[in-house]
């Protein structure tokens, strides 16, 4: 079956690995972020700049990655147990606030054989590198969730995500929270502040509601539901001007293939 086809099967499977957001702090010792700062750089097969997101990417070969520096998928086997050998992601450098979003495979990505047995899991995000130091970058993880590709949510036509893969999507659908029951795909925004989301519109915003909020910080690894929807924030008080390098990383789970 399709990527897609087997999240509509295995849907309470999905939901049913739903929890809330966490930090595995102190995750990556120094030798291990100049590892990958590294790796980035000497492994790419090109450099993306994306202009709908502000961002520069090299772009890798993420299960390739994960095969090759062993000591890495050995430290999230220990957190994770389980899951699949096929992985998206890719490194980042910015100094932009990203809109809401899902990372997950894309509608291009699920039409590729090796998605055809995959459903979606775990995310994690995690900064290589923060300027000034003590930058304050953080990352507002909603009560939504959205089981399917990978999405772009924005209401008030700022984003145009046309260097992406990702699917834009101007009126909202398929909202669930953590146990698997429909939200509403508009409200009154009342998480929302200019200042605290400069990327995203209130109108874009409604529909979300915040889970949780947490600061990044190099060395910590943010974990997540692979369907969450995510986005960059400034909590009131904190700069804005910053420069950060890091990874995302998207874990799936292997369901049996099931042919038609």
């Amino acid at each position: 079956m399709s990527y897609i086809e087997n999240c509509n099967t295995h849907r309470q499977a999905i939901i049913d690995r739903f929890e809330s957001p966490y930090v595995l702090e102190n995750f990556f010792n120094k030798k291990e972020i100049e590892k990958l700062i590294t790796f980035q750089f000497q492994n790419a097969d090109r450099v993306k700049a994306q202009i709908s997101s502000g961002n520069i990417q090299s772009v890798i070969d993420v299960p390739g990655m994960m095969k090759t520096q062993k000591w890495m998928n050995d430290k999230f086997k220990e957190v994770f147990s389980d899951y699949s050998r096929c992985h998206t992601g890719n490194f980042y450098i910015t100094n932009q606030h990203h809109d809401a979003h899902v990372d997950l495979i894309s509608e291009k990505e699920g039409l590729e054989h090796w998605a055809h047995n995959q459903i979606p899991f775990k995310s994690v995000v995690f900064p290589l590198y923060l300027s000034p130091l003590n930058a304050e970058c953080h990352t507002a993880f909603m009560k939504q969730r959205r089981i399917g590709y990978a999405a772009t949510f924005d209401k008030s036509s700022r984003s145009e995500q046309k260097d992406s893969d990702y699917k834009l999507y101007r009126e909202y659908d398929g909202f669930i929270d953590i146990n698997g029951n429909p939200l509403p795909t508009t409200n009154n925004s009342e998480d929302w502040t200019e200042s605290k989301y400069p990327s995203i519109t209130k109108e874009s915003f409604s529909g979300f509601t915040e889970e949780m909020v947490i600061k990044q910080r190099v060395g910590d690894v943010m974990v997540f539901d692979a369907c969450q929807v995510h986005a960059s924030c400034q909590p009131e008080g904190t700069k804005d001007r910053w420069l950060k390098n890091g990874m995302n990383i998207q874990f799936y789970k292997t369901v049996p293939t099931i042919d038609k």
